[in-house]
């Protein structure tokens, strides 16, 4: 999308929603931005669906529930999943696409998981779901230390926001989607697999001891 098409947004954006969100929103943008550039995803995408990743966060709840009708027919869905603070993020791409007229597949894809995530999450998905987390207008016990992870490590960073989202949402004694957890649990085993930082291969131990 143009530099052009982009300022377009951002103005019928603004018009939009409440200042204080449109923002959070420009500070989603450049965070997802910097966290794209730092993690090899695409800055451009990454960019706009920060930009857009709350474009229904204020919608009215009749009509954040028709538009969720729409992507699901005939769904009964649990009162967990109606929330606009869940549900702003699959009725966003809707918005994002119908609305402002992002067409490309990883916009929409990255605004629709920022809020629950998913088990095959993409490199843009998890940027944006973390620039969200992180933005530098986000003030809550904890943000620093996966501020400090999020400069080195993507995955280990949103696990860590995963926990403290469900931490708190126990703590509240709030309902939690299942996404949220089966998200969280992708990441972790996933992250288990992976070598850390002085690790030595197996081979290279036998080597050693030889």
């Amino acid at each position: 999308m143009r530099d052009e098409e982009v300022e377009a947004i951002r103005i019928r954006l603004r018009a939009a929603i409440p200042r204080s969100r449109y923002e959070h929103s420009r500070r989603v943008e450049e965070e997802s931005r910097r966290l794209a550039v730092k993690f090899g995803a695409d800055p451009d995408v990454c960019a706009l669906a920060g930009l857009l990743h709350d474009c229904a966060r204020d919608l009215p709840a009749d009509e954040l529930a028709a538009i969720w009708s729409r992507l699901d027919p005939g769904q009964t869905a649990e009162p967990v999943v109606l929330n606009s603070a869940l549900l702003h993020g699959p009725v966003g791409a809707v918005i994002a696409c119908e609305a402002y007229g992002v067409c490309d597949p990883r916009v929409l894809r990255a605004i629709q998981r920022h809020t629950l995530g998913a088990p095959d999450m993409a490199v843009e998905d998890k940027v944006v779901c973390l620039a969200d987390y992180v933005e530098s207008g986000r003030r809550f016990p904890g943000v620093e230390s996966i501020r400090s992870l999020a400069r080195c490590d993507l995955d280990s960073a949103l696990i860590c926001a995963l926990d403290g989202t469900i931490k708190h949402l126990v703590d509240a004694g709030a309902l939690i989607d299942v996404n949220v957890i089966l998200t969280r649990n992708a990441l972790l085993r996933k992250y288990n697999r992976m070598p850390k930082a002085g690790d030595i291969p197996a081979n290279q131990h036998r080597e050693t001891a030889e």
